[in-house]
Order: C-alpha cells, then structure tokens, then sequence
C-alpha cells in the first residue's frame, strides 16, 4: 500500500513539474521577445545620439550661411560685375 502511494505521489509530482515548466516557458517566451524589443530601441538610440554629435556646429554653420549673400554682393560689386 505505501509503495502505491509513494508512485501515485511521484506521478503527481511529475505532472506538477510538467505544469510548472509549461508556465515558466509561457512566461520566458515573452521576456525574451521584450528583451529583443529593448535591445532594438537601444541601438536606435545610440543610432540618434550619434547622428546628433554635431548639433552644437549647426548655429556657426547657420550663421557663415547667413554671411554668404553680403559677402557675395560685396565680392560683385568689388569686381564691378554687380
């Protein structure tokens, strides 16, 4: 009689375990799949910080542009073509 048990509690044991790793694999799917997502939107961003590195020269580079009519007048006009 204790032999049955102890089998009938084995198999119980088994099918809990069975259970427990079908859930935790339903669970892992996920994270993984979340952990791909991440790793994607952190390489864009990296991807956007690089391509921002040289905002500060877009104020200069803003300003020489904004020099370049006059100096294009001023240059005709020097070389009585304007």
């Amino acid at each position: 009689m204790n032999t049955a048990l102890a089998i009938v509690g084995l198999v119980v044991l088994l099918v809990i375990a069975v259970v427990v790793l079908v859930l935790l694999d339903s669970v892992r799917r996920p994270i993984v799949e979340i952990d791909g997502y991440a790793s994607d939107i952190l390489t864009a961003g990296v991807g956007i910080a690089t391509n921002l590195d040289g905002v500060e020269h877009l104020l200069r580079t803003r300003e020489l542009g904004g020099a370049v009519p006059g100096l294009a007048v001023r240059y005709l006009k020097k070389a009585g073509l304007a």
